[in-house]
């Protein structure tokens, strides 16, 4: 079976099965999952020596002196490394557009009572009823593009016609914004965990997370299922997407900050939407992708 592995991957598990062999001799359980090492449930030290250049963004100062092309290198490169092996994924919603894969491992799994923010509707409630009968979960829906006004829409959901952003503020549309501490303290969560913490608003998840990571709004987020949209539409637009316009080398940053403070990448989907060859660049690549994180503190919790 090894033909559905690249080359260099087999070259990277052939390395790391002396070191499986040597755990399992400890009286530990240790597995290959692709490229990774787990030890008792972890990742093993030696493979994030191994794997360092690999996994890591490059810091603010690089980035900032990088080209477009460069930056879309990174994205691609990054955005497609599993970096946490969930070994139980389901589909919560809808198969097409809208939605998302969910970790449901322990310590993962939402169970009653749980708590779920849902951000960017677009009239579609398909997620989250979806997430109230498999979890049971109260789920918070917000999204002021929405012509719905805020209020309860079942026994376990709830609509708010507000955004989520980088700071507190009303737009030049008219959208009412805040950040997600703002939510949650407005909603009485501040101290609370939230299960799942879904994003898809169309770009303005850059201004968001920059906001979020460096504030510890993240801390009792379990797991995040989001969808990026980086760069620009098309390959010849100078226009970011999001109301924020936030360059290249800031969204890569956003993306690094997430990995530090602790959220690993278990899935990834390509959206062919937007599969298309940039300049400088050898092949297409896909620059709207989903992925989904969990929160590595939790399991070690």
């Amino acid at each position: 079976m090894h033909e559905q592995f690249p080359p260099e991957v087999l070259e990277k598990r052939r390395k790391l099965v002396p070191h499986m062999k040597d755990a399992r001799k400890e009286g530990k359980r240790a597995w290959i999952a692709y490229d990774t090492l787990y030890v008792d449930g972890k990742p093993g030290q030696h493979i994030q020596r191994l794997e360092a250049a690999d996994f890591t963004i490059p810091s603010d100062d690089v980035l900032a002196n990088m080209t477009r092309a460069d930056w879309l290198n990174v994205f691609w490169k990054y955005i497609n490394r599993l970096q946490a092996l969930c070994k139980d994924v389901i589909r919560v919603g809808t198969l097409n557009d809208g939605g998302k894969e969910i970790c449901v491992d322990e310590p993962y799994r939402p169970r009653a009572p749980c708590i779920i923010y849902s951000f960017g509707i677009n009239n579609n409630f398909l997620f989250d009823n979806a997430a109230v009968d498999l979890f049971g979960c109260d789920v918070y829906c917000f999204d002021p593009s929405m012509t719905n006004s805020s209020g309860r829409v079942s026994e376990h959901v709830w609509f708010y016609k507000l955004g989520l952003a980088g700071e507190n503020k009303v737009n030049s549309k008219g959208w009412s914004l805040k950040t997600l501490d703002a939510i949650k303290q407005m909603l009485g969560h501040s101290n609370k965990t939230i299960d799942i913490l879904k994003v898809d608003i169309e770009g303005d998840e850059w201004a968001s997370l920059l906001q979020m990571v460096p504030a510890g709004s993240l801390r009792n987020v379990k797991q995040i299922a989001m969808e990026t949209h980086f760069l620009s539409k098309h390959p010849h637009l100078s226009e970011m997407f999001g109301n924020d316009q936030i360059p290249g080398n800031m969204q890569l940053s956003a993306l690094r900050q997430l990995y530090e403070a602790g959220f690993r990448i278990f899935m990834r989907e390509r959206n062919l939407v937007l599969h298309q060859k940039w300049p400088g660049l050898t092949r297409p690549i896909t620059n709207l992708n989903e992925i989904s994180l969990i929160q590595e503190n939790f399991a070690y919790a």
